[in-house]
C-alpha cells in the first residue's frame, strides 16, 4: 500500500455547465458562460501543473453524466488516472471518492478546481501532518467551506459528510462539530479564497495583478480579455 493520493474534483469544461455563479450581465463584472467554461479549464490547468510536482499521486475525480466519458485530447488532465463522481450529494461523492482511493493508500486528500493557486507545498504539508499523528486536516475557504480535506484511511467514515449543510457559510463548522463528536485530531491550513462569484474574480485579478507568480493560463486568460495587464504593458 502506498503512502498518499490526492484526488482533484472537477467537472468538464463546458459553457453552463461550470462556474455557474459567474455567468450574468457583464456591466456587473460577471462572465458570459462560454467566458465561465474558459476560465474553469485555466484554473484546472493551473491546478493541475502545480500539483503534478507534489510527492502523492494525483487522480482526477470528474462529475460526469451517466454515460460520459471525461474529456480528452488537449483538455487539462488528459493521461491522469480518474474515477467518476457517486453519490447523490458533495458529501457522498466526497466519501465514496476518498473511500476508494483509501482501499490502496494510508493517506487521502481531496480539492476542487476552485483554488487555481493553491500549492503543492501546503497540500505536502497536509499529509506531513497526517503522517505525525493527525486524523484530518482542513484548509478553511473564506466561504465557509473549504477547499482541501485529507484524511487518514483508518479513519474514513461516512458520518464524517452526512447531514452536512453543503456549499454555505457553516459547511466547515458543522463539518468541524462532526470531527469533535467522533473524537478525531484536527489541524487546519490557512485559509484561502474560492473564486465563485464577479467579486471572487475580481480579488483574484488584484492579487495576480499585484505580480503573484502563479497561474499562467489563468493569467494569460485574463489578460486576452482586457481585465488583467500583461507583463510587457506598462
Amino acid at each position: 500500500m502506498s503512502q498518499r493520493c490526492l484526488l482533484v474534483y472537477t467537472k468538464p469544461s463546458e459553457p453552463g455547465r461550470v462556474k455557474t455563479r459567474l455567468i450574468g450581465a457583464p456591466e456587473t463584472g460577471a462572465l458570459s458562460a462560454t467566458q465561465a467554461a474558459e476560465l474553469h479549464r485555466a484554473f484546472l490547468a493551473d491546478l493541475l501543473a502545480e500539483l503534478a510536482g507534489g510527492r502523492y499521486r494525483l487522480e482526477l475525480a470528474w462529475a460526469l453524466e451517466a454515460g460520459e466519458e471525461p474529456p480528452d485530447g488537449h483538455h487539462p488532465g488528459a493521461g491522469l488516472p480518474w474515477r467518476r463522481q457517486e453519490g447523490a450529494d458533495l458529501g457522498e461523492r466526497l466519501y465514496h471518492g476518498l473511500a476508494a482511493a483509501a482501499r490502496h493508500h494510508l493517506y487521502v486528500a481531496a480539492v476542487g478546481s476552485d483554488h487555481p493557486h493553491l500549492s503543492a507545498a501546503r497540500v505536502e504539508r497536509a499529509f506531513a501532518l497526517l503522517e505525525a499523528g493527525t486524523d484530518a486536516v482542513f484548509g478553511p475557504a473564506e466561504d465557509g467551506g473549504y477547499y482541501l480535506v485529507a484524511l487518514s484511511a483508518k479513519i474514513l467514515a461516512p458520518a464524517l459528510f452526512a447531514e452536512i449543510p453543503w456549499s454555505s457559510a457553516e459547511t466547515l463548522a458543522a463539518t468541524l462539530a462532526r470531527c469533535q463528536e467522533l473524537g478525531l485530531k484536527v489541524e487546519l491550513l490557512e485559509p484561502s479564497p474560492d473564486v465563485d462569484t464577479p467579486a471572487d474574480l475580481g480579488r483574484l485579478v488584484s492579487v495576480l495583478g499585484q505580480g503573484e507568480a502563479c497561474c499562467p493560463e489563468t493569467r494569460r486568460l485574463l489578460a486576452s480579455w482586457g481585465r488583467l495587464s500583461t507583463p510587457s504593458e506598462p
